[in-house]
């Protein structure tokens, strides 16, 4: 159908926003980035048929995570944009769908009322204006497949006229297959409680009656309960994006590309690297060949600025020490520049808000010699691109240092130190050396 043969899968080139990283959320502020995947044809490869990329992206808190799955964050906003070069269309289908949770109804029941279904108080309940027939279900869907670990069902009121006939507790994933959760069917009682241990993974829940009702008027429930109205998902249940084109294949030569924007992402709390899982199904030999890669190196960072309390860890040093800086820093957003006397070197230091750097680890820097002021300029880029400079300085003194004046001037007396040269030497270029009153102790030198 398809003349290609290649089995080979697209490749596949990132491009985030913020580019070097994404930023955290706070317990105030929930921030959000951008992710564009640009889908080709290898240069040397053939001719690419693909029928089905899908792009996972990893949910929760930990620092491999990237989406924020807390209430607040309402990952289902995330907004998707395919673009194909061609301009052909693309469909996308998002897993898991976003969270619509539906009041229970019953299946052929004449009428019902309903309440918050997360309610746990006993007088919200469900109840219908008549008998319950055979082969009817109430049906909770709670929008998205979770780990449920306990689940708290009242089947009637306690004079037992209201109770709900012989039923099957049932699960499902899709709405449309249904697994029975006890071995045998439940009859005869005012409550179901259970616990699952592992969780029972699910999106819908149920009770099916499969005998007719023997009770008259209506039947009551008063309670659907599960995990006692929290809601806890699989660790790995990340929110995917599934892309096929609507002609059923696209063909992808070397000029044809397709990019899939993701945005409005919310970032979770935890710095790290995140990883997405990608993978595309592509058309040959008359099959599906199906190849899932993980795409690295999404960071998240601490976007918060933070540069203060420069000092150094010894104010004071002998000639030739050396001296280790400490500072108060966001080395993931800053790049930082040590000026001293006439010299300006770039250093890097480790991940982490408290900073420090060894001057030793200077190259071609022997100690220090003379009092040194040192200037720490931490730089960063604003919104609109541009390099800003934050300075700080402190200067460390040095006992016995080497002294290079271009005028010296001595007003009282000039003395080598004891233990010292013997030689004083003063060294003038197209200059005088002058000595009004000059009274020498030992062996003077002048070169004028």
């Amino acid at each position: 159908m398809y003349p290609t043969t290649s089995d080979a899968p697209l490749s596949v080139t990132s491009q985030t926003t913020p580019p070097t990283h994404f930023t955290v959320s706070t317990a105030e502020e929930v921030k959000r980035g951008t992710v564009f995947l640009t889908f080709a044809k290898p240069a040397a490869a053939p001719d690419v048929t693909c029928a089905e990329i899908s792009v996972s992206l990893p949910r929760g808190d930990a620092a491999t995570d990237l989406v924020n799955d807390e209430a607040r964050a309402n990952y289902t906003l995330i907004d998707d944009y395919p673009r194909d070069s061609t301009g052909a269309a693309w469909s996308i289908h998002r897993l898991p769908a976003a969270p619509v949770t539906t009041a229970p109804e019953w299946g052929e029941a004449p009428g019902h009322e309903f309440t918050n279904i997360f309610d746990p108080r006993d007088d919200f309940y469900y109840r219908t204006t008549g008998l319950v027939p055979k082969d009817s279900a109430l049906v909770v869907d709670y929008g998205v497949d979770q780990d449920i670990t306990t689940l708290d069902i009242a089947t009637g009121f306690t004079n037992g006229r209201n109770k709900v006939q012989m039923l099957l507790l049932q699960s499902s994933m899709d709405g449309l297959h249904w697994n029975n959760v006890d071995e045998h069917p439940v009859q005869d009682t005012l409550r179901i409680e259970r616990t699952f241990d592992p969780p029972l993974h699910a999106r819908y829940l149920r009770i099916f009656t499969i005998v007719e009702p023997s009770n008259e008027g209506y039947a009551v429930v008063r309670r659907f309960l599960a995990n006692q109205g929290t809601r806890t998902r699989s660790a790995d249940d990340p929110v995917t994006f599934v892309c096929t084109p609507d002609d059923g294949a696209a063909v992808f030569d070397a000029s044809r590309d397709f990019t899939l924007i993701l945005s409005n992402i919310p970032i979770n709390q935890t710095l790290g690297t995140a990883a997405l899982e990608i993978t595309q199904t592509v058309i040959a030999g008359g099959g599906e060949v199906r190849h899932t890669t993980s795409l690295d190196g999404f960071e998240k960072a601490d976007n918060a600025f933070v540069f203060e309390n420069f000092s150094s860890k010894q104010p004071r040093v002998d000639n030739g020490d050396h001296v280790t800086l400490h500072w108060t820093g966001s080395p993931a957003n800053s790049d930082y520049h040590l000026s001293w006397d006439d010299r300006t070197e770039r250093i890097s230091v480790p991940a982490g808000r408290d900073c420090s750097f060894g001057t030793a680890d200077l190259p071609r820097f022997a100690g220090l010699s003379r009092t040194t002021t040192f200037v720490l300029d931490a730089q960063t880029i604003n919104s609109s691109g541009q390099t800003v400079h934050h300075y700080q300085s402190t200067t460390v003194t040095v006992a016995d240092p080497d002294i290079e004046a271009g005028s010296l001037t001595a007003t009282d007396r000039l003395a080598v130190r004891a233990g010292g040269t013997d030689t004083f030497l003063a060294r003038s270029d197209e200059a005088g050396t002058h000595a009004l009153t000059a009274h020498a102790e030992g062996d003077v030198t002048i070169i004028a």
